[in-house]
């Protein structure tokens, strides 16, 4: 803590997950007015991309400047719950008490849409690749509960690149078949990629980056894409540098940085 202050006059480490930085890749802002679009019209899809490109934060940010006289939003990320207990957890999400039996359960969703009215729900389920078949049919059969065929909610799926082949086996058809689009996040450019790592460094103070030509274009390329992979490989590779006591980050710091984190395919040389 005190090489990072006393080297680069930074108020603390880079690259926590509470930033307030925001910026906006090529299509962010498409993908935030076709939710908006969507929603408006009561259909109900899903969002997917590689991992750490920013899904979750997207959704953070959509559901922020969501209108609360117009919709009210439940939001489940722990996805391995099976079939009955999805139905008690987004019950008491709900704000009402889960009961025992599964029927029961359903009734209390029913009630809840229509005490919600006439806000109209979405419900979110985050990391929906790792949802099971029971878990998928309880959510397709909850978007039928309407007798005129609409369903009573929008149902948004946010998943990484396993989403569309799950929901494309036949098991699941049925459910796909429900859904009025997809949306697709792609990996950072490179320029969006770099314009986040100096917006990491000058949140923090850390206006003129360390970062020797050779060590920043190695940690982007590293990267692939990925935002979330930027800021491991920046806390590393300052760790590294501060270590040494030196100011400049040099290639060596960087691959020092992915020696920690040997999962992170490394650019050939």
């Amino acid at each position: 803590e005190l090489a990072l202050k006393t080297l680069w006059g930074a108020s603390r480490w880079p690259g926590f997950a509470d930033s307030t930085l925001v910026l906006t890749p090529p299509g962010w802002q498409e993908a935030g007015r076709r939710l908006h679009q969507l929603v408006a019209v009561r259909a109900s899809g899903l969002l997917h991309g590689p991992n750490g490109v920013g899904k979750s934060f997207l959704i953070h940010r959509w559901r922020e400047q969501l209108s609360p006289k117009q919709y009210r939003c439940l939001r489940i990320s722990h996805s391995t719950l099976m079939g009955s207990d999805l139905l008690r957890q987004l019950v008491a999400l709900g704000g009402k008490h889960p009961q025992f039996r599964r029927g029961d359960n359903v009734l209390a969703l029913a009630a809840l849409w229509q005490e919600w009215a006439p806000l109209w729900p979405i419900l979110i389920v985050e990391e929906a690749q790792d949802l099971n078949t029971t878990a998928l049919e309880e959510l397709r059969l909850l978007t039928t509960a309407r007798a005129d065929t609409q369903s009573p909610f929008s149902l948004l799926l946010v998943g990484d690149e396993d989403l569309l082949p799950r929901l494309d086996l036949g098991v699941n058809r049925a459910l796909l078949s429900r859904f009025g689009f997809c949306l697709h996040l792609d990996r950072w450019p490179p320029d969006a990629l770099q314009a986040y790592l100096h917006g990491r460094l000058a949140e923090v103070g850390i206006h003129a980056s360390p970062f020797e030509a050779a060590a920043e274009t190695l940690l982007l390329q590293s990267a692939q894409g990925s935002p979330r992979t930027v800021n491991g490989l920046l806390q590393r590779s300052l760790e590294a540098a501060a270590t040494a006591q030196r100011r400049q980050v040099l290639r060596a710091d960087v691959t020092a940085a992915l020696d920690t984190l040997p999962w992170i395919a490394r650019e050939p040389a």
